[in-house]
C-alpha cells in the first residue's frame, strides 16, 4: 500500500509550503483539488500558490500582515490559504458572508497591513454603502484557479517588492499563522492562534490514525474555514498526497453525486450533513452504498444515534466520530477496528495526544470516575489573540483545560459527560443538561432540544428547555414525559418551543444564542412542527 507523502527517511515537513512542495515533487501530475469542473494537479496547485504569493507580496503583503479570507469551499480559496502560508502572513478564515462592520472590527484586532481576499461577488456585496474600506487592500480571487491574478483594491502601495522576481518564502513553522475563531457555541467566540507546525501535525495524526494515502479521494462536505474541514480534509489530503474533492456549496444531491462520480474513499462531514444526506438517499431510486467509500468521519457535534443508524444503512459503513476543538485540534477518534457500540465513547486519544482527568484540586481521578478533561497535543494553539487572561485560564503548564467533564473507560476510550460550565445549580444539586436533553430527544415529537440554566434572581437556577418539535406537542405532555424519566430537580420548569435553533455553518447549535433569544414572557405551551434545518455551507 502507498504511504503518506513525506514519510520515510526524509525530514518531516514543518510548514504547509513544505507539505505542498513534498507532494508536488512526488506527484506533480496527480489531481490535488477537484471542485466541479475546476481541477488542479499538484503541479498546478504549486504554481498557482507561488504566483498568488508573488502577486500579494508585490501589493505589500508581508510576514507582518494579515489576510482575512472570506473562505468558500473552492479551489481558489485553497490557493489563497496556501499563498498566505508561503508568505508567512497571518490568516483569519472568515464566513463568506462576513459583513463590513465585522471586517472593520478586525482592523482593530490585528497589527500590520490587513488584506481581505474573497471571490469578486463577495467583494461587490461589501461595496454597497460606499464607505472607505476599513482594510489596506481588497484582493479578488480568480473566478477559477487558472485565471490571472486580479488587481487589488484599496491602498496596496506600502511594502511593494522591487523588481519582478519571486519573493522568498517567509514562513516560520512556529510563528503565528492561523487566527481561528472558536465556534462560540457556549459563549463569546475567541481567536485561537495556531502555527503552521500545529496544522501539519494535525494532518499527520489523521494520516496515521486512518491510514490515509495518495490513493485516497477525500470528499470534504464541511467548511474548510473550520478546524475539522481544514485539517481532516485539506491538510490531511496535502500531507498524504491524496485528492481533495470539494462540493462548493453543500447539498445532499451534490454529496451523493460526488461520492459516486469521483469514487471517493473518505467522507468528512458534520452530523447535519449525514442527517440530510441519508434522508435524501432513503428516498432515492438507487440507495445502494457507494462502492469505493471506506471511511466516514463526523465532528462538530454529537452524532445522534438515529442518524448514525441511517448512515450505516445507506452508506454501508459505521460513521466514526472525531472529538476535538479549535484550540487543540483532534483529541480522540473512533476507529473502524474498534467495532460499534456506545462503549466506544468518542474514541481513544489519538497518537501524540495525552489526556488527564482531574478533580477540583487538579488531582487525577481513578479510571471510570468523572472529572475535568485536560489535554496536551502537538496540534495545540499557542494563545488567544488579545485575551491574555483567557489564555492563562486555559493553559496550565502545557496542558489545555477543555472545559469538558469526561471519564476514561476500561479500554481507554474517552467518554464525554458534559461541559463543566453548563451544569445547572438547582438548589445546590447539579443537573447535567445533556442528560435532560437525551430524555427530551427520546420523545417521538421532539426533533431538537437545548437545556440550560436560567437564573432565578435568588441563589440558584431553574432548568429551562428550548425545543424544536416535529408535530404539535403540548408542553404538559413533554413535562410528564420528563417526570417519568428524571429526578424532580432535573425536570424542566419551563419549555420554549421554537421553529429552528441558531446554528453555525457546521450545524453546531449556538447554545449561548439560544439562551439570549429566550422570551422573557411565559413560554409557549404548545409547539407546531419544525422548519427544515439549514445545511452547512
Amino acid at each position: 500500500m502507498a504511504t503518506p507523502t513525506g514519510t520515510g527517511t526524509a525530514p518531516a515537513p514543518a510548514t504547509l509550503d513544505d507539505v505542498l512542495g513534498s507532494a508536488c515533487r512526488a506527484r506533480a501530475g496527480a489531481v490535488a483539488v477537484r471542485c466541479g469542473d475546476d481541477v488542479l494537479t499538484y503541479g498546478d496547485l504549486h504554481d498557482r500558490v507561488r504566483a498568488t504569493a508573488h502577486h500579494w507580496a508585490s501589493c505589500g503583503l508581508t510576514p507582518h500582515g494579515t489576510v482575512g479570507l472570506l473562505w468558500e469551499n473552492t479551489s481558489a480559496c485553497v490557493v489563497a490559504f496556501l499563498a498566505a502560508a508561503r508568505l508567512g502572513a497571518c490568516l483569519i478564515p472568515l464566513e463568506p458572508g462576513t459583513p463590513r462592520p465585522r471586517l472593520a472590527a478586525l482592523r482593530t484586532e490585528v497589527a500590520g497591513p490587513l488584506f481581505v481576499a474573497a471571490h469578486e461577488a463577495r467583494l461587490r456585496a461589501l461595496d454597497g454603502d460606499g464607505e472607505q474600506d476599513p482594510f489596506d487592500a481588497c484582493v479578488p480571487l480568480p473566478v477559477d484557479a487558472a485565471d490571472d491574478a486580479p488587481a487589488p483594491r484599496g491602498r496596496p502601495e506600502h511594502g511593494r517588492q522591487p523588481g519582478g522576481g519571486e519573493p522568498p518564502a517567509g514562513a516560520s513553522p512556529d510563528a503565528p499563522f492561523l487566527v481561528q475563531y472558536t465556534s462560540g457555541s457556549t459563549g463569546e467566540p475567541k481567536a485561537a492562534v495556531h502555527t503552521q507546525r500545529n496544522l501539519v501535525n494535525g494532518g499527520d495524526i489523521y494520516t496515521r490514525v486512518y491510514g490515509i494515502t495518495e490513493d485516497d479521494r477525500i470528499l470534504t462536505a464541511v467548511p474548510l474555514l473550520h478546524s475539522f474541514g481544514m485539517v481532516a480534509g485539506l491538510v490531511t489530503a496535502l500531507r498524504a498526497g491524496a485528492q481533495l474533492v470539494l462540493l462548493g456549496r453543500f447539498t445532499p444531491a451534490r454529496l451523493l453525486g460526488a461520492l459516486a462520480e469521483h469514487a471517493c474513499t473518505v467522507l468528512v462531514a458534520a452530523p447535519m450533513a449525514y442527517d440530510l444526506t441519508t434522508r435524501t438517499a432513503a428516498g432515492s431510486r438507487c440507495p445502494s452504498p457507494p462502492g469505493a467509500l471506506r471511511l466516514c468521519l463526523s465532528s462538530g457535534a454529537a452524532l445522534p444515534p438515529a442518524v448514525a443508524h441511517r448512515a450505516r444503512a445507506r452508506l454501508g459503513l459505521d460513521v466514526q466520530q472525531v472529538y476535538g476543538c479549535t484550540e487543540a485540534g483532534v483529541i480522540a477518534a473512533q476507529h473502524p477496528g474498534d467495532g460499534a457500540g456506545a462503549d466506544r465513547g468518542v474514541g481513544r486519544p489519538v497518537p501524540g495526544v495525552r489526556v488527564r482527568i482531574v478533580d477540583d484540586r487538579g488531582q487525577e481521578v481513578p479510571e471510570g470516575e468523572e472529572g475535568a478533561l485536560l489535554v496536551r497535543t502537538p496540534a495545540m494553539f499557542t494563545h488567544y489573540l488579545g485575551h491574555p487572561e483567557a489564555t492563562r485560564r486555559a493553559l496550565h503548564g502545557g496542558w489545555y483545560a477543555t472545559g469538558d467533564v469526561a471519564r476514561l473507560g476500561p479500554r481507554g476510550h474517552l467518554h464525554l459527560v458534559g461541559r463543566k460550565d453548563s451544569f445547572i445549580n438547582v438548589g445546590g444539586k447539579k443537573v447535567n443538561p445533556l442528560e435532560v436533553e437525551q430524555v427530551l430527544l427520546a420523545h417521538p415529537s421532539v426533533a431538537e432540544a437545548v437545556v440550560w440554566g436560567e437564573e432565578t434572581g435568588e441563589t440558584g437556577q431553574r432548568v429551562r428547555a428550548t425545543v424544536v418539535a416535529r408535530a404539535p406537542l403540548p408542553a404538559t405532555e413533554l413535562t410528564s414525559h420528563c417526570r417519568a424519566r428524571l429526578l424532580p430537580h432535573q425536570v424542566p420548569t419551563a419549555v420554549d418551543f421554537v421553529p429552528v435553533l441558531p446554528k453555525n455553518s457546521m450545524g453546531k447549535i449556538r447554545r449561548a444564542a439560544v439562551r439570549g433569544q429566550a422570551p422573557r414572557q411565559a413560554p409557549d405551551r404548545t409547539a407546531g412542527p419544525a422548519r427544515p434545518g439549514t445545511p452547512p455551507g
